[in-house]
C-alpha cells in the first residue's frame, strides 16, 4: 500500500473561497499535495484563477471575466462572499499564485479558456513544468496546450474516453482520471501497465469509498473533503507499513 496524492480541488474549497490564495494556503496547512486550478484570462491578456466564465458567483461584481480588464479583476473581492473573515481576497493572477505555492505543491492547471502559448511561456518561465499536469475539457485548449507545452504532463478523464490506452495514444495523456461509480481493479492496473498514472475525481465523503481507493492503489485523488482523507489514510497507512 502505497501513499495516495491529495489534489486539492480549486484549494481547500471547504474551509476558504475557492481557486485563492487563502484556499491554496489553507490546501498546504492540511497538507495536500497538489492544488488544482481553473485558467481563464481578461480582456488585456493577463492569466487569472477562475473557474467560472461569469465572475458572478464567486466574486462582488458582475459579467464574463473574459470582458474585464487586469485592472478590473484586480479589484474584484473574491473572498466576501464566503466569509466576511475572507473580504478583499483578491482574484489571485496565474504568475503570483503559481510563485507564491511553487515551492510547496505541485499543480494541476485546468484550462478553462486562456492563450495556452502564453500558459506555456509563463510555466516555463517560472521552471515549474515538472511539477505540474494540465487538461482541459476543451478539445481545443486541450489541443493548445500540448502544441505549445509537448513537455507538460497531460490529464484525459473519462469525459473523453473510458479507455486509459486512448487517453494515451490518442490525446498524449500520461494520467488517466476515473470516476468512483467506474474505480475497479482492473481499470487501475491496466493504467499502471500502460506506464500511466490513475487519478479519481471524488466530490463525496465516504470513508469506505476513501479506504477503497487507497486499497487499489490509485495515484491521485481530487478531492473537496482533503481533511478527511487526510485521516483515513494516516490511519491506514499506519497498520500497513510495506510501502
Amino acid at each position: 500500500m502505497k501513499p495516495v496524492k491529495t489534489v486539492c480541488h480549486r484549494g481547500a474549497n471547504k474551509v476558504a473561497p475557492e481557486n485563492t490564495f487563502a484556499a491554496a494556503q489553507a490546501a498546504m496547512a492540511f497538507g495536500g499535495d497538489v492544488i488544482e486550478l481553473d485558467v481563464r484570462q481578461s480582456v488585456d491578456g493577463v492569466l487569472y484563477v477562475m473557474h467560472d466564465k461569469l465572475v458572478d458567483r464567486t466574486t462582488d461584481a458582475f459579467g464574463p471575466i473574459a470582458e474585464m480588464t487586469a485592472f478590473e479583476i484586480d479589484n474584484l473581492d473574491a473572498g466576501i462572499g464566503f466569509g466576511l473573515e475572507f473580504a478583499g481576497e483578491e482574484v489571485p493572477r496565474l504568475e503570483h499564485y503559481l510563485k507564491a505555492f511553487r515551492k510547496r505543491a505541485g499543480f494541476y492547471v485546468e484550462i478553462k479558456h486562456a492563450d495556452c502559448e502564453a500558459i506555456a511561456r509563463l510555466l516555463n518561465r517560472l521552471d515549474v513544468v515538472e511539477q505540474c499536469f494540465s487538461f482541459s475539457f476543451d478539445p481545443e485548449m486541450r489541443d493548445a496546450i500540448h502544441k505549445a507545452a509537448p513537455g507538460l504532463r497531460k490529464m484525459v478523464n473519462w469525459s473523453v474516453t473510458n479507455d486509459p490506452a486512448e487517453a494515451q495514444s490518442q490525446h498524449h495523456a500520461s494520467i488517466y482520471e476515473t470516476q468512483i461509480t467506474a474505480l475497479s481493479r482492473d481499470l487501475v492496473d491496466r493504467t499502471h501497465e500502460l506506464g500511466m498514472e490513475i487519478m479519481v475525481y471524488y466530490e463525496g465523503n465516504s470513508v469506505a469509498d476513501f479506504q477503497r481507493m487507497i486499497e487499489f492503489g490509485i495515484d491521485y485523488i481530487n478531492l473537496d473533503e482533503l481533511g478527511l482523507f487526510q485521516s483515513v489514510q494516516r490511519e491506514m497507512l499506519a497498520k500497513d507499513h510495506s510501502w
